[in-house]
């Protein structure tokens, strides 16, 4: 009965010591997994490149990861398997993908296949996010002015009538030319008139026939 007992805590601790180490491996101290760009609140577009750095004493390789932010959807976008420090470790092409916020990760492999180290930035914003546009607030508009009854009886249109154009008088002949043109009459046949010629011709000679005498009695009278 002790034999058995014996036995079964012997199997019992060898168990325990082979079990016990897979639990208690821990991560390398050394290890390293750190993103220095982009950072926090970033906003990128296009082909991004990641810099940081990628270490560890039992290094396997490491991967980055990209994802919504918040979220735990995580997609593999570049893998090495070499240590890189304080250089390029990956370029992230974020053209194919809708303008919002995101996060990128960093993991740190070991040997075995479990994570040494982790780093994750999250608040990268792709694009521009669209805003949405406040709904239009109607303004005041002012009532239409209402006219009562009255108001509306006095209110006539205003008739405009236009005046026919003022005739401009014809200029007038002075009164000398008047009588100038009324000396010069012609007869209706078209020749001068007569009666008026004879008439003054008549009253010439009859001037001539007394200016005669006048003149004879002055040379007599001085005889």
């Amino acid at each position: 009965m002790q034999r058995l007992i014996r036995s079964s805590f012997t199997a019992m601790l060898i168990a325990a010591m082979g079990v016990i180490p897979a639990f208690a491996v821990p991560p390398a101290q050394d290890a390293q997994a750190s993103i220095v760009s982009p950072v926090s609140g970033q906003v990128v577009s296009g082909l991004v490149p990641i810099f940081g750095s990628a270490t560890s004493s039992d290094f396997s390789r490491y991967e980055l990861s990209f994802g919504p932010d918040p979220g735990d959807a995580w997609q593999v976008f570049a893998s090495a398997e070499i240590v890189l420090t304080n250089a390029q470790i990956g370029v992230w092409d974020t053209t194919p993908l809708a303008p919002g916020t995101y996060a990128v990760r960093l993991q740190v492999f070991r040997s075995d296949g479990g994570v040494a180290a982790e780093s994750v930035v999250r608040g990268l914003i792709v694009g521009t996010p669209s805003t949405p546009t406040p709904p239009a607030t109607p303004t005041n508009v002012p009532p239409a002015p209402t006219f009562e009854t009255e108001t509306l009886a006095t209110i006539q249109p205003t008739v405009i009538i236009e005046q026919p154009p003022t005739a401009t008088p014809a200029p007038t002949l002075a009164a000398g030319a008047a009588q100038a043109q009324a000396g010069t009459q012609r007869d209706p046949a078209g020749g001068l008139d007569l009666s008026r010629f004879s008439s003054a011709c008549l009253n010439g000679m009859w001037c001539a026939v007394g200016a005669y005498f006048l003149l004879g009695a002055f040379v007599f009278g001085r005889w």
